[in-house]
């Protein structure tokens, strides 16, 4: 009877032992599986009880990369133009989970901005991103749009980065 009842107790205080967005972060680092492309900086929502956290980088290092390994060379003008460009490459987890592609985001000023996409099937919006690289704080907001692009409003979430170590090789995709 002692057994069931530890067992009982166990199963009931579970939900108490809940994982944050750290803990899932922690989890897949240690497994080797972020994305082995965009995993130079990580990303943690001020709010605690947000299981959701991203990593990103700028493409630079990846257009460094390939100048230093020769694949860069080897790519039509066309693609190499793109990678000149200046680029944010982000990949956002939710509960440990990658979703389904990466983010580009482009220089806008002192901060960077996604290409626009619609809410609700009508509403234009953004995704803008800005870090202070001294204390790597962010704000990463959605910019709800007007017609004419103009910003009539933005849902904000504020939060820390920092950097991805180098301790375990990522390999994922």
């Amino acid at each position: 009877m002692n057994c069931c009842t530890a067992l009982t107790t166990i199963l009931v205080a579970s939900p108490c032992f809940a994982q944050t967005a750290r803990d899932y972060y922690n989890e897949i680092y240690a497994a080797g599986g972020l994305d082995r492309m965009v995993a130079r900086y990580v990303c943690f929502n001020d709010n605690p009880d947000v299981k959701a956290f991203f990593i990103f980088t700028e493409n630079k290092y990846l257009r460094e990369y390939m100048i230093s390994n020769g694949t860069f060379d080897k790519l039509l003008k066309a693609e190499q133009a793109e990678i000149k460009k200046d680029l944010l490459l982000f990949r956002g987890y939710d509960k440990g989970v990658p979703l389904a592609t990466e983010d580009f985001l482009n220089p806008d000023g002192t901060s960077w901005v996604s290409d626009k996409f619609i809410l609700n099937k009508k509403t234009p919006a953004r995704v803008r991103f800005s870090i202070s690289w001294e204390t790597m704080r962010y704000k990463r907001s959605v910019e709800v749009l007007d017609s004419d692009d103009t910003i009539n409003g933005e849902v904000p979430a504020y939060g820390r980065c920092e950097r991805v170590a180098l301790t375990v090789v990522q390999t994922g995709k």
